[in-house]
């Protein structure tokens, strides 16, 4: 149900007129949100070719690889400029042509002073309107609602589409902590946005449309969150089992005839959970080609051990079951594949595979994920000239990037409280760019919360099942996965994370496990060693307690 939406947005609600009907194959609100159920639709190149871009508050300081600057932090309260309007100063956070459509938006501040407005096609009566953590955190009298606007751990959270036809145009009023020399004006954004070829058919949001599409939304928020009851219906199964896996043994289910895995559940056992889902491996060859190879708990987003979290992709239960709905289609074979690469036995419950019918287009993309990891890497606080990006994969090929999990141990020096480790921007190359069309603000903004928070979160579209290492020694996984704000690629792509530390010297593991859909003839850099997941997971050792 929608909430009681803010004074501003009711009046304008009430006084706009209905709904206008767009043209066949138009882009529009109601057919965005469709869109967002639609589980099939990820694995076909997208049709018109939308690029995603990002808007965010990143410190201009950054402009060339290499260059000083390039690791610069303080990513808050940086913009494009500003403007008058009526006597108010205007803050200019995303200023872009379309057609197109925003698709995620983020942010957090330390106080919600300042409103957030929306001008669309030239107008100058804003759209939507409100402070931050209403307006995109849905805190009191949002719009929306849970799970499209939401705080997650102190971060605002909004994945409402807002399509436009020919301009979207986003300010703020609030003061800059740039001038006021006081971080408790800061405000720090990300916005995802799609830009369509020119003369693709986009019809402008209004806000008659969430009148018009009351329904619709309702079913939206309320479908997200019961993924298991909205995957694709498999219309045949292949029988799971189970099965005790020596250290170097495998169990393999061979599927044929075309279609789709729309259904994969595996649970695992064993004396050592964190190692166990660490160093038991899924496998999965489609066509004859081994396109998914990573450690079984953070392919499933669990990270180490068996962290419970829902998710729109996949789901971890509090038993132990894995459950994955990704669709993965294949013309006429698929091999799934479960190894034991640890020291110790391993018991492997598959449960039954589903696979749905699947029309192969000349759009049809294979599902990719893949792995890489490394441990005892050393961070060095704020001196960012030994500072260092962790690449989570890169890719060369034709493709739709669709999400990511990471899981990290903090290996802090000075005791195990308060040393935060996540300070790092993502940098997402598409095409071969020379500067990333997306640039970030920091680990925590890219997967959906704030301030370094510790506290468990799980939504449609991104989770932090465990997050002990955010505050000192210890374990996080972080996970996000896209929809709407899936990324496409022609040629190439390139996914970076910056790794800053607290600390003037410590150490961390990163590891992180990345999902992908591509033309056949893709290849990426991720599929790791086997050597790399029989590596101790991380503990928590004497010399991390406090003195």
């Amino acid at each position: 149900m929608m909430k009681k939406l803010p004074l501003i947005l009711l009046l304008t609600w009430l006084t706009y007129p209905a709904a206008t009907a767009v043209g066949a194959g138009a882009i529009d609100f109601g057919g965005l949100l469709t869109e967002m159920l639609a589980r099939s639709r990820i694995a076909e190149f997208p049709e018109p070719a939308f690029v995603c871009k990002q808007a965010s508050s990143y410190n201009r300081k950054s402009k060339e690889p290499g260059a000083v600057g390039w690791f610069a932090t303080d990513d808050y309260s940086n913009f494009r400029g500003h403007e008058q309007v009526d006597g108010r100063r205007e803050w200019v956070m995303l200023d872009v042509d379309g057609p197109g459509v925003i698709v995620r938006w983020w942010i957090t501040q330390y106080k919600y002073d300042g409103t957030i407005r929306v001008y669309l096609d030239g107008s100058d009566k804003p759209v939507l309107e409100g402070k931050g953590d209403e307006l995109v955190g849905g805190r009191r009298t949002g719009a929306v609602g849970p799970p499209l606007s939401a705080v997650r751990a102190a971060g605002c959270n909004l994945y409402l589409p807002i399509p436009f036809k020919k301009h979207c145009k986003i300010t703020y009023d609030g003061l800059n902590a740039k001038e006021t020399r006081k971080f408790a004006d800061n405000i720090y954004y990300n916005i995802n946005y799609l830009q369509y070829p020119k003369g693709t058919e986009v019809k402008t949001f209004t806000i008659a449309d969430l009148k018009a599409n009351a329904e619709l939304l309702a079913k939206v928020q309320r479908e997200l969150l019961e993924p298991e009851k909205n995957r694709l219906d498999a219309d045949r199964t292949v029988k799971g089992g189970k099965q005790v896996l020596e250290p170097g043994q495998s169990m393999t289910r061979k599927v044929a005839g075309g279609g789709a895995i729309c259904m994969l559940k595996v649970k695992v056992s064993g004396d050592d959970m964190k190692q166990t889902t660490r160093s038991t491996v899924i496998k999965a060859r489609f066509d004859g080609k081994q396109r998914i190879r990573a450690p079984i708990g953070e392919f499933f987003g669990s990270g180490l051990g068996i962290n419970p979290f829902k998710g729109w992709w996949r789901q971890v239960e509090k038993d132990g079951w894995m459950n994955c709905w990704w669709p993965m289609p294949f013309k006429n074979t698929a091999a799934i594949t479960i190894s034991n690469h640890g020291t110790t036995d391993v018991t492997v419950e598959l449960g039954d595979i589903g696979v749905a019918e699947w029309p192969w287009t000349d759009r049809t993309m294979y599902f990719n994920s893949a792995w890489r990891g490394d441990d005892h890497i050393a961070v060095f606080g704020n001196d960012h000239t030994k500072a260092q990006e962790w690449n989570y994969v890169t890719i060369k090929g034709k493709g739709v990037y669709a999400g990511d999990t990471m899981a990290i141990f903090n290996r802090p020096k000075k005791g195990r409280k308060g040393s935060w480790w996540g300070e790092g921007d993502e940098k997402i190359y598409v095409d071969g760019e020379s500067f990333p069309s997306h640039f970030g603000t920091g680990t925590e903004d890219y997967f959906g919360y704030a301030w370094g928070s510790a506290a468990r979160f799980d939504a449609p579209f991104h989770a932090q099942p465990i997050g002990g290492a955010n505050k000192g020694a210890g374990h996080t996984t972080n996970t996000r996965v896209r929809m709407l704000d899936r990324i496409p690629f022609k040629s190439s792509l390139k996914v970076n994370m910056e790794i800053l530390h607290w600390q003037s010297s410590a150490t961390v593991d990163y590891a992180t496990t990345t999902y992908w859909y591509a033309l056949d003839g893709a290849e990426s850099n991720g599929h790791a060693l086997p050597e790399k997941v029989r590596k101790k997971v991380g503990q928590i050792a004497v010399e991390h307690t406090e003195k």
